[in-house]
């Protein structure tokens, strides 16, 4: 069957190291867009740090965020959500009290508080990087769990991340307690960096579950769709995908028997997958 759509992700895959698009990558998915494939970015970033990145494209598209909670057009116009319950939220941070210095609530509004961390966070984890990077978003407490308040609003996810032998305990510590039922558990890893992403979810909510909740709204069946990916977070997507292509540069334990390998993100491997198969 001819593809549809091309479900795509950002960082390590459409994004080089220097996280920019590059000139081979947006022809290749603006050719594919003219022929009538539709484009699906689907990544772990918020929704207004991706869109920053992808207004310049100007082809549509769809924007799938934070690893399928929010579905939208760039527009803002939101489709789909699956948010995690602020009472859920609020107990996950009472669970892990140990681990407060590398957690982020973020939510879904514009400016200061869309990012909330504690003040006094460790600046090797999330802190540093969003006060260098995204300060605009960024809003400093005194007591990140008590300024989680339920009534006020639903939160898209709760983010541990910082060095792995810091974060990964707070995992199993999750499973084993009575929140696991209401939550779905999504590792980003980059050991180059040191660094893990450990978003805690509402249950059912990955890139996966969001594609297929995309495709089946535009009525694509999952052997129309390519996704392409590099990372943990890509594999419930990768799998749903009837043609899944992992780049040169994923982690480890990510690609499986059978998956088409492209090029490396510095090497344009999205336009070279879209070249071989799509167009």
């Amino acid at each position: 069957m001819p593809i549809r759509l091309i479900a795509v992700d950002l960082d390590g895959t459409l994004l080089n190291s220097a996280v920019e698009i590059s000139a081979a990558n947006r022809e290749a998915l603006r050719a594919a867009a003219e022929r009538g494939i539709e484009i699906a970015i689907v990544t772990g970033r918020r929704f207004h740090s991706a869109r920053n990145l992808l207004t310049s494209l100007g082809f549509p598209l769809t924007l799938i965020s934070s690893n399928g909670a929010r579905i939208s057009g760039l527009d803002g116009e939101v489709c789909h959500r699956n948010f995690l319950p602020g009472a859920v939220a609020r107990r996950v941070l009472s669970a892990t009290p140990q681990f407060r210095p590398y957690a982020v609530v973020i939510y879904d509004i514009g400016g200061p508080g869309q990012v909330m961390m504690q003040h006094n966070a460790a600046l090797d984890g999330p802190l540093g990087w969003y006060r260098k990077n995204a300060p605009e978003a960024l809003l400093e407490v005194a007591d990140l769990e008590a300024a989680t308040l339920p009534e006020r609003r639903d939160v898209i996810q709760v983010l541990f991340s910082g060095p792995p032998l810091l974060v990964e305990p707070a995992a199993p510590l999750l499973q084993a307690s009575e929140l696991a039922s209401y939550l779905n558990l999504t590792w980003t890893r980059y050991p180059a960096r040191n660094t893990v992403l450990l978003d805690v979810m509402n249950r059912g909510c990955t890139k996966g579950a969001a594609l297929r909740i995309w495709a089946e709204r535009r009525g694509i069946e999952a052997s129309e769709i390519m996704a392409v990916g590099d990372n943990h977070n890509d594999r419930e997507m990768l799998e749903f995908a009837g043609l899944p292509v992992v780049m040169g540069n994923a982690e480890p334990g990510v690609c499986c028997d059978g998956w088409a390998v492209t090029l490396s993100n510095d090497e344009d491997g999205v336009a070279a997958a879209v070249h071989q198969f799509c167009l």
